[in-house]
């Protein structure tokens, strides 16, 4: 029998808000509960969500979803890159994930030690059933917006080549709120990031002053800001999906870069609940959305419906699971059922484990030993410059 002992494992904010709800839950039924952003922390139940972990750390390790579209690229297998197999118990938030799991579950790097469940999205859960209309009430008084103008909120994936400004620029000609809140970059993790965590610095300078626009602190809930808006803007972030939780029209502006690749590229957000625009007609779409709301809220909730069912509850049901295995009896809800396993095909296999190696190497050993990190930097640095990455 397990200890009731749980660990949260994060790498910013964002996680930290993932994971608060069953936090919480877990305090409330006993668990010493501990929040770290040790990726090598040990523990006796460790939760885990970001796209390269180390359970091998936990007696009982706990996968969740780092965003809620997640590697839409590589959809439906993002498990290919990003293993469950290391894992005793994994946690999908909606049909939508269900449906990507069971077209990957004959895999067996897609499926858990002790299977995958369907939980909802935690990060939802206080919001859910919150009364909307008092809601953006406190949140206009707290912030000096107009109660009589509708919000429009841009939440980017990426801040670069100033998306934000062209998003003001447009709002600018509206008669709204303009709300703005940028991811919470931290320094160091890599150029990308740093290059956006400037860019925010430099736009915050660029419109601090404006009146009519407001700035969130980066480190704000996204559903603290979501619940304040009538409609969000972005290019392909998960926030687009999180509104649609909340039956808030999301806008994906289809020309605005992304900057994870070189050279840059178009977003990719053919999601069924995004409306596309160009920066170019933002101004004008954001204010067809708002001439016939009741038109576009109807869309979004029927995606919703169909997508996310109830919303609320994810952590009990999360909790309730992970009481079941640490009390050592059978799970009170019902798994999902995979598929029969099949022989991953060579080609497949091969990169699977190769990614495995390499992301092990990188992210544990180069990080963990000295020794190591001394001779396996110049042999990568050696590799990248003859792949032309460096």
């Amino acid at each position: 029998m397990l200890k009731k002992d749980i660990t949260f494992i994060y790498s910013d904010s964002a996680e930290k808000s993932i994971y608060k709800p069953v936090a919480e839950e877990a305090e409330k039924r006993g668990y010493k509960v501990t929040l770290t952003d040790d990726k090598f922390a040990k523990s006796e139940i460790g939760v885990y969500c970001q796209h390269v972990n180390f359970p091998q750390f936990s007696k009982f390790s706990v996968i969740m979803l780092h965003d809620i579209i997640q590697q839409y690229g590589n959809w439906p297998d993002i498990w290919l890159r990003e293993p469950w197999n290391k894992y005793d118990v994994g946690f999908l938030p909606s049909n939508q994930w269900v449906n990507n799991w069971n077209r990957c579950s004959q895999w067996y790097y897609a499926n858990p030690r002790l299977g995958v469940f369907k939980a909802g999205w935690p990060k939802a859960d206080n919001y859910a059933n919150v009364d909307r209309e008092n809601y953006k009430k406190d949140f206009n008084s707290k912030y000096g917006l107009d109660d009589k103008k509708p919000t429009i909120l841009y939440a980017p994936a990426w801040e670069n080549d100033g998306k934000q400004d062209d998003f003001v620029k447009a709002m600018q000609k509206l008669d709204v709120n303009i709300l703005i809140k940028q991811y919470n970059y931290s320094l160091g993790l890599n150029p990308i990031m740093d290059a956006s965590y400037y860019s925010v610095k430099e736009m915050y300078e660029l419109h601090k002053d404006i009146p009519g626009v407001t700035i969130l602190d980066p480190k704000t809930n996204i559903f603290e800001a979501i619940m304040a808006c009538d409609v969000l803007v972005s290019e392909e972030s998960s926030t687009m999906c999180e509104a649609t939780m909340m039956g808030i029209p999301a806008v994906s502006v289809s020309n605005w870069l992304i900057p994870d690749t070189d050279p840059k590229r178009f977003p990719e957000c053919d999601y069924d609940f995004v409306f596309m625009t160009t920066k170019e007609e933002l101004a004008d779409f954001v204010e067809g959305i708002l001439g016939n709301y009741e038109d576009y809220v109807s869309k979004v909730n029927t995606f919703r419906e169909e997508t996310f069912g109830d919303l609320g509850g994810s952590a009990k049901i999360i909790m309730d699971i992970i009481d079941d295995c640490v009390e050592g009896r059978p799970v009170r809800y019902e798994a999902l059922k995979p598929k029969p396993e099949e022989k991953v095909p060579k080609k497949q296999l091969k990169f699977h484990r190769h990614e495995c190696i390499k992301r092990e190497m990188y992210y544990n050993y180069n990080q963990r030993s000295k020794l190591f990190h001394f001779f396996y930097e110049p042999v990568r640095k050696l590799k990248k410059k003859a792949e032309g990455r460096e």
